[in-house]
């Protein structure tokens, strides 16, 4: 009967709990009723199991009479509740950046404030999944407030603490991915034209941008000594974020090479903080180095854009325009993948492909268009022997 047969005076149950089969006896006598019983409880005791939510209190429980005991690996459900390890797990990020765990706090506070206060081993999927259905969160939000709790509740499982993750079980929401939306060149004159109602030092960090295509995060971060003016290049080996450097999104050091336009930002922003020797692009409103992009952002490059009715984008879309204006030049793809610090030449490709298709579509047309011209003229040449 699936597990279940009688045994002497009592009921037999064959589980499989912690990689272990056991068969503890129900007291209770083998009449069908109990019987019954018997398949409706082992089903109980499966599911509980398979989420990770049988504890030895409901062994003991369902059979008083076991044997088995906390030495044979089994362990009594933790009361260590989720706040504890939530503390401790922060403590083993300290490695990351301080955007990231900034980032990971704020999430964590909507779990703490819901089952902050209970017993980890208490927390059953059903519980952290309406939590996480039912407040409204658009798909990109929902899947970052899960990293946190996830990462908190597998530390629980890789201590041993709970059999399972149920956290686990909740599947990330798809999400729309947004193409990029670059300016095109004539926008780009615009906007520069008009960021000099702001003062030189903001056209320059904003046309540097632009030419050299560097994430907002390591535009901030440059600084005078990761330039090689005999040779051309800015080294980016850090990034900068709510004040705090750290390495690059891809943890590697990339050499850009400078156009004619990144050069004359350059050479522009040298008298403002060259003599200071350190970040080469300051807030002329404090005169000190931007501890994160915002700034730049909310003062100039949205007001500037609504100013001149471009549709609005985020400030990483300068990064975009570089990569577009490159290719639309006729940049070798390869190329432009080594100046935008791509971990691979596919994620060019993908992203950019419908600029890399318009940047050959003329001249390959024009391939086309001699082709059959000189075939038609042929084919022409051809036609007049035939008829004479």
């Amino acid at each position: 009967m699936g597990g279940i047969k009688p045994h002497g005076k009592g009921i037999q149950i064959t589980i499989c709990w912690n990689g272990k089969r056991l068969r503890p006896t129900l007291g209770i006598p083998p009449t069908p009723a109990n019987l019954k019983y018997a398949i409706r409880l082992k089903g109980e005791i499966d599911r509980l199991i398979s989420i990770g939510q049988y504890t030895m209190e409901a062994y003991y429980e369902h059979f008083p009479l076991s044997r088995v005991t906390e030495t044979d690996g089994f362990k009594r459900a933790s009361k260590e509740t989720f706040r504890e390890i939530a503390e401790k797990w922060l403590v083993s990020c300290n490695h990351l950046s301080n955007g990231t765990i900034v980032k990971y706090t704020q999430a964590l506070e909507f779990w703490l404030d819901k089952v902050g206060g209970m017993p980890v081993g208490d927390i059953k999927f059903s519980t952290i999944a309406s939590l996480a259905n039912s407040q409204g969160w658009k798909a990109k939000n929902r899947n970052n407030m899960l990293i946190p709790l996830r990462r908190v509740l597998e530390m629980a499982y890789l201590d041993g603490t709970i059999a399972t993750n149920p956290a686990e079980r909740i599947k990330s929401a798809k999400i729309q991915r947004e193409p990029p939306d670059p300016l095109t060149a004539d926008e780009v004159e615009d906007l520069l034209s008009h960021l000099h109602k702001y003062g030189q030092q903001i056209v320059n960090v904003f046309e540097f941008a632009i030419f050299t295509g560097l994430r907002p995060s390591e535009l901030i971060a440059l600084k005078w000594e990761d330039i090689d003016l005999r040779k051309g290049l800015a080294r980016i080996k850090r990034a900068r974020t709510f004040g705090q450097e750290h390495e690059t999104k891809t943890f590697k050091v990339r050499d850009v090479e400078m156009n004619a336009r990144a050069f004359g930002a350059l050479r522009r922003q040298k008298p403002f903080t060259f003599m200071k020797g350190a970040y080469i692009f300051e807030n002329p409103v404090t005169d000190l180095p931007y501890s994160e992009e915002r700034p730049l952002r909310r003062a100039y490059w949205a007001p500037s854009l609504k100013a001149l009715g471009i549709r609005d984008r985020n400030f990483y879309q300068t990064r975009h325009t570089y990569a577009s204006l490159s290719l639309m030049s006729g940049a070798n793809p390869m190329w432009v993948s080594k100046q935008m610090g791509h971990t691979t030449m596919s994620m060019l490709l993908t992203t950019y492909s419908r600029w890399i298709d318009g940047s050959d579509k003329s001249s390959e047309r024009m391939k086309l268009d001699k082709y059959f011209s000189e075939n038609a003229e042929k084919a022409a040449q051809n036609l007049a022997e035939f008829n004479f």
